[in-house]
């Protein structure tokens, strides 16, 4: 007994001597695996949901924690969600749909990292549609980028590092950034500095308007009057204007005013000019002089569309300002101007008397960027004789959009009838003329159809052919008879003794654009007696 007892004694030290080397090989192999996926100095972050890309760099304590460089993408309705180790990169990569992108690393599987696509691997052949997509959800399921990001991830970001692909309403701490508008008629990304031969390098945006101005002792001055910019493509970006300095109109002397502004690849722009104040110490000098208590009126919300441009202008379209209820000129009113995040823009109108009253109001300005959304348009199959109208159409259809309340009865339906479908289209514009469409197809289902098709016998004395193939048999084209143009195809089956002893008969009819309908039967030959 006690030779048992101590038996199972050393039994058991074996057991957890072997339990802790376990629990130390597995300790290491984890701590190996945490290591090696820290040993990267970047962690890439992906927001489906809003199109935008985070870069993480490590804090003091090695977490990826720090937000490095936020990048706006394009994801796709099958970009997959999850935790994933680049295994790959490529400095051209042939894409889905023979198109080329550049500086592509692999996520998982066929999902990439990589520039909006190439029409060829030459990057003067870039699809500038696509571009002008960037921040929307339009990829087959790729991230697409500009070619400074993706070179960006293409330089820093070695195999191995980790890409985690999630979804949220928040962007992510350093927001989204607005991707530059391409013309149409470039195939050249801008932000591709790396290509000698890119007509968009050391182009830069420009400001127009301002100018050295005199000015009477006393009145009011918009400093932002009459001053626009474009950025490095060609378009405004009036709105990102920002003035330094200030004017003082009650006291004679010269200003400097400088205007700044950056696009949105951050190339900027700067001029400034002088503003001379005169008048005030001459007392035979007239001045104008507005006393009494201001206020603005017509301020309100407005929602606008992605190509219409913030201006003053607009701000002050159906504003009206009166002193002691004296309407005034509209110059009078300093209209600022601020841009938001959220595709927004905040607009302050400040009013200001002689004697130092005030009147400030604000208004939100929405730049609506979507369309409406037309659900339920599907491809199908229809009778041949229906007949799609309308009505019919619209059956199971719906329309929806992010700010323009939509009704079935905004939506034009296109009815173009084909000798084998119908060919119909759904388009749809909202407030502020976003434009959607859909195109479906309804083919004609039976529209060639035959009649009379069956298996039969012949006798050994009577001839098959066309005419005996075709008894009983009818073929119609829509409502019309066509049987006379029916193509008959015979396969004869031999015996052992090489008698024909069965026909496989092939019967086809054709539309008008080659579309055809087949059907086959048996003749069977009886043999003689």
């Amino acid at each position: 007994m006690k030779e048992l007892i101590l038996r199972m004694k050393k039994r058991s030290k074996h057991l957890l001597m072997f339990s802790v080397i376990l629990l130390i090989l597995f300790g290491v192999r984890y701590k190996e695996q945490a290591d090696a996926a820290s040993n990267y100095p970047y962690m890439i972050k992906v927001n489906k949901q809003q199109n935008c890309v985070t870069i993480y760099g490590k804090d003091s304590k090695g977490k990826y924690t720090v937000p490095v460089k936020a990048m706006i993408c394009s994801t796709g309705v099958d970009t997959p969600l999850g935790t994933y180790r680049t295994p790959a990169k490529y400095r051209w990569k042939l894409l889905l749909d023979d198109v080329w992108g550049q500086y592509s690393t692999r996520i998982t599987g066929g999902i990439l990292f990589h520039s909006v696509w190439y029409y060829k691997q030459d990057p003067s052949t870039l699809s500038a549609v696509q571009y002008n997509k960037l921040g929307t959800m339009c990829s087959h399921g790729c991230i697409r980028l500009t070619v400074a990001d993706a070179k960006w991830i293409y330089d820093n970001c070695p195999i191995g590092t980790t890409v985690t692909i999630y979804n949220s309403k928040d962007p992510g701490p350093l927001g989204k950034p607005v991707a530059i508008k391409l013309p149409t008629n470039t195939g050249w990304d801008p932000t591709d500095v790396y290509s000698k031969n890119n007509p968009f390098n050391g182009k830069k945006p420009t400001i127009t308007g301002a100018k050295n101005k005199t000015v009477k002792y006393g009145t009011n001055v918009d400093l932002l009057k009459g001053v626009t910019a474009k950025n490095t493509t060609g378009f405004s970006i009036t709105a990102r204007i920002k003035v330094s300095g200030k004017v003082n109109t009650k006291k004679s002397g010269k200003y400097k005013i400088t205007y700044t502004v950056t696009d949105e690849i951050g190339r900027s722009a700067k001029k400034t000019v002088t503003y001379t104040v005169v008048g005030g110490e001459d007392k035979d000098e007239e001045v104008e002089v507005v006393v009494g208590t201001p206020k603005i009126s017509g301020v309100v919300d407005r929602v606008i569309n992605g190509d219409t441009e913030v201006t003053k202008e607009l701000a002050l379209k159906g504003v009206t300002a009166t002193i002691d209820d004296k309407k005034v000129d509209n110059s009078m009113v300093t209209v600022t101007i601020k841009e938001n995040k959220d595709d927004s823009y905040t607009v302050t109108y400040d009013l200001v008397s002689s004697n130092g009253k005030s009147d400030t109001q604000k208004a939100t300005i929405i730049v609506d960027k979507e369309a409406p959304v037309i659900e339920g348009a599907v491809n199908k199959e229809i009778p041949w004789d229906v007949e799609v109208n309308r009505e019919m159409a619209l059956e199971g259809v719906k329309i929806s959009d992010n700010i323009s309340k939509m009704a079935i009865d905004d939506i034009k339906v296109t009815i173009k009838d084909k000798e084998d479908r119908y060919i119909v289209t759904y388009a749809a514009n909202d407030d502020v003329g976003n434009k959607t469409s859909v195109t479906v197809n309804f083919k004609k289902k039976d529209y060639l159809r035959f009649e009379g098709i069956v298996d039969r016998v012949a006798q050994s004395y009577e001839v098959v052919d066309r005419a005996f193939a075709l008894k009983g048999v009818k073929a119609y084209y829509n409502k019309k008879d066509v049987t006379d143009a029916i193509e008959v195809r015979f396969k004869p089956v031999y015996d052992e003794e090489d008698v024909i002893v069965e026909y496989e008969v092939t019967y086809i009819i054709r539309d008008k654009v080659n579309n055809d309908i087949r059907a086959t039967a048996k003749i069977t030959v009886l043999k003689e007696e």
